[in-house]
């Protein structure tokens, strides 16, 4: 199964692009992503839970990037298996970065290959599945790059409402509405320094009171 897609963030190219290869940043903004660790340069672990028409889905998965053109282009390898469901999946993804204006045109494909009880779901169940999971991307990855709250991952990820349409406007990207199954978590982006004087005020007011 081939999907393409674009979307636009009110944000610089450069910043975009860091972004989308950092961890943190990833785990927080991809639904139903419960862990991501970069392992090195080239590799992460993570895993997925989510549930698709009703069945869920809770898969190990690993990312290999095998190509990496900075600050435009990274194509990735993901390779994901859920032993209880008996499925797996293997997805071959390529993102391109680029300037609009004060912000960035986002475009991406996928190949995707399903086996196993997954892949015998239908192809246009995992479709609407996956642009539900667009929708709800799209606007976390824009309060990331605005500096705004981060979101804990979704524990059953974007099933909830898969009917739900998707739009690419950049009006409907800025909503700050909360995702579904989602906790916000209201969490400043603090410099180096900032976080010292946090610690340094609390343990001077734990001493306190003493």
């Amino acid at each position: 199964m081939k999907m393409s897609s674009s979307f636009s963030v009110p944000e610089e190219s450069v910043k975009v692009f860091e972004l989308f290869l950092d961890a943190p940043t990833m785990r927080s903004c991809i639904p139903g992503c419960h862990e991501l660790v970069r392992v090195d340069d080239t590799h992460y672990t993570g895993r997925l839970v989510n549930e698709i028409a009703h069945v869920r889905f809770d898969a190990a998965f690993s990312v290999e990037i095998v190509g990496l053109e900075l600050p435009h282009e990274v194509r990735a390898v993901l390779k994901g298996e859920d032993r209880r469901l008996a499925s797996s999946l293997k997805v071959d993804a390529a993102l391109q970065v680029r300037p609009e204006g004060a912000a960035s045109m986002v475009t991406y494909s996928m190949e995707i290959a399903m086996w196993g009880k997954l892949g015998r779901m239908g192809e246009s169940i995992f479709r609407r599945t996956t642009v539900e999971v667009e929708r709800q991307f799209v606007e976390a990855f824009t309060r990331a790059c605005d500096g705004g709250f981060l979101l804990e991952p979704a524990v059953t990820g974007a099933a909830a409402s898969v009917s739900a349409p998707a739009t690419h406007s950049t009006s409907a990207i800025a909503t700050h509405s909360t995702l579904p199954g989602s906790r916000v978590v209201h969490k400043e982006r603090l410099s180096w320094w900032q976080r010292v004087r946090a610690w340094y005020r609390s343990r001077s007011r734990r001493g306190g009171r003493r």
